[in-house]
């Protein structure tokens, strides 16, 4: 069997600049910081556990647990107060809320492998109506590195489908730290980006780049003829 395994945050939802200006501005409001770098590519692991604890680390030379958690709860704070005025903004990807299903009908194995926290993940799925039942769920609360957050991802779709392992796996995601966390693991790659957000994925190594989980299963859909033609002309 194969796994298709997919990011959240500018792969599933359209949540990428509201998550990020709430964990600016949780970082921001607790630790009295401010001008901090959006770039998560500038730091250690690209995860909101991660970046948090990074953050926490430089303003109090280590990482106090108790500060993290005020980060955390005002992080949620905001996230709720942002959906309360702005619910436009965890709108659904095009095609998001009906990629999964389609990935089952068509014999996938899926999963999700995101660097949000679990809450914060299992809110904006619910908020985009982005049903998944039964879909294995792995976040920045089993790691702070993304490559183990997708490793852990794979391990639980194995458990869940009662396998070994798969055949293929593709990782989807929007972001530089989604491509280099699948080349860590050696597995494929479908990027989720226009523009210049595209062209760092290239730069990457990234060779499929579509719009919107709406093209992901022409992609696979494509793939598999290929394969199918590559088998017939060998038999």
């Amino acid at each position: 069997m194969d796994l298709i395994i997919l990011d959240i945050d500018g792969t599933l939802t359209d949540t990428e600049h509201v998550d990020e200006h709430s964990i600016v501005g949780a970082l921001e409001e607790v630790l009295g910081v401010s001008d901090l770098s959006t770039d998560w590519t500038m730091y250690r692991t690209s995860t909101d556990g991660g970046i948090v604890a990074e953050v926490v680390e430089r303003v109090h030379g280590s990482v106090r647990q108790e500060v993290v958690e005020d980060v955390t709860k005002r992080f949620y704070g905001m996230l709720e107060d942002h959906y309360t005025t702005s619910p436009d903004l965890f709108a659904p990807m095009p095609g998001a809320r009906d990629v999964l299903a389609t990935l089952r009908e068509m014999g996938y194995c899926v999963a999700i492998a995101t660097g949000c926290w679990r809450e914060s993940a299992l809110f904006k799925l619910r908020v985009a109506g982005i049903e998944h039942v039964g879909v294995p769920l792995a976040t920045a609360d089993d790691s702070h590195d993304r490559a183990e957050i997708l490793r852990r991802a794979i391990d639980l779709a194995q458990q869940w489908n009662d396998i070994q392992g798969f055949r293929n796996i593709w990782y989807v995601g929007d972001g530089v730290w989604d491509a280099r966390a699948a080349a860590t693991l050696g597995i494929g790659f479908i990027g989720i980006a226009a523009g210049q957000k595209a062209d760092r994925l290239r730069a990457e190594g990234a060779t499929i780049i579509v719009d919107a989980p709406a093209d992901v299963t022409a992609v696979l859909r494509q793939s598999r003829a290929r394969q199918t033609a590559s088998h017939s002309s060998t038999v």
